[in-house]
C-alpha cells in the first residue's frame, strides 16, 4: 500500500510538473515574436507616412501582441501633429490595425521673420507642419495685434485670439481661396484681402457661409472698378466701399 501510494504521489508530481512546463512554455511562446506584431496595417493616413505612425506607435521590433495596450498605442499615435484620433485593434496571431483620422488644414501662417516659411494649421490652431513655400490651396493667415508672435513647432497651438481668423479660413469656399492673399484681424474683425486689391470685411465668425455667398455674388455680379472694399458684416446687405468716397449699398443678397 505504501509503495502504491508513493507511486501515485510521484505520478501526481510528474503530472503537475508537466502541466507547469506546458504553461511556462505556452507563456513564453505568446510572449515571443512568434505571436508578435509582425503585420501592422495603417489606414486613413494621407499626409502622414505609415512609417511615422509605426514609429509613434512603438511597434518596431515585432513586440508580442499579448503585451500590447491598444489604448496606450492610440494615445501615442495621437501625439503626432497631424492626427486627430487613432483607433487600434489587435488581431491574433500577428496583426495590429491602426486607423488614423487626420486633422484638416485650413490656413498657412507666415512665420515671423521668415517670409518663405509657413506653418500649416487646422481650425483649432494646432500647427501640423512647417513648409518652405506657401501652399496654393490654403489662405494665408497673418497674425496681427499686440503680442502677435510666430507659430511654434509642429504639435503646438496658436493662441486662442487667432481662432476667429482660423474659422474664417476654414469656412472659405475653394473657389475663393485661390483669389485670397491674406486673412488678418483688424479693429473691424476678420478681413480678407484679395489678389485684385479688394478687401472683404468679414467681421466676427458668425454667419460665415452666408458672408461668403454674399462675397461670391458681389464678385460675380458687380462692376468693382473703383471699389476698395466690400463690407459683409451684414451678409444680406453687403456694402461696397469706393476708394475715397462714401459707401454704396450693393442691395440685398440672400443665400
Amino acid at each position: 500500500m505504501a509503495r502504491q501510494h508513493g507511486r501515485r504521489r510521484r505520478r501526481r508530481i510528474l503530472a503537475a510538473l508537466a502541466v507547469a512546463c506546458l504553461l511556462s512554455g505556452g507563456l513564453a511562446l505568446v510572449h515571443s515574436s512568434v505571436f508578435g506584431a509582425r503585420h501592422v496595417r495603417v489606414t486613413g493616413a494621407s499626409s502622414l507616412t505609415s512609417s511615422s505612425v509605426l514609429a509613434a506607435a512603438g511597434l518596431q521590433g515585432d513586440p508580442p501582441l499579448i503585451d500590447l495596450d491598444p489604448a496606450a498605442i492610440a494615445a501615442r499615435v495621437e501625439h503626432l501633429p497631424w492626427v486627430l484620433t487613432a483607433a487600434v485593434r489587435v488581431a491574433w496571431p500577428t496583426t495590429v490595425a491602426i486607423h488614423v483620422t487626420e486633422r484638416i488644414p485650413v490656413a498657412a501662417v507666415m512665420l515671423a521673420g521668415q517670409r518663405s516659411s509657413y506653418a500649416i494649421c487646422d481650425v483649432t490652431g494646432r500647427v501640423l507642419e512647417i513648409v518652405p513655400t506657401r501652399p496654393e490651396s490654403l489662405p494665408v493667415l497673418v497674425l496681427a495685434g499686440a503680442g502677435a508672435g510666430s507659430p511654434g513647432a509642429p504639435g503646438s497651438s496658436l493662441p486662442a485670439r487667432d481662432r476667429p481668423e482660423l474659422e474664417v479660413a476654414s469656412a472659405m469656399p475653394e473657389s475663393i481661396v485661390h483669389s485670397v492673399t491674406v486673412v488678418t484681424a483688424t479693429s473691424l474683425g476678420a478681413v480678407v484681402k484679395l489678389k485684385d486689391h479688394l478687401t472683404a470685411i468679414i467681421g466676427d465668425a458668425t454667419g460665415l457661409s452666408q458672408k461668403f455667398v454674399s462675397l461670391a455674388t458681389v464678385l460675380a455680379h458687380h462692376h468693382l472698378t473703383g471699389i476698395s472694399a466690400v463690407d459683409l458684416r451684414v451678409p444680406a446687405a453687403p456694402v461696397l466701399i469706393p476708394k475715397k468716397s462714401r459707401p454704396i449699398v450693393a442691395g440685398n443678397v440672400t443665400g
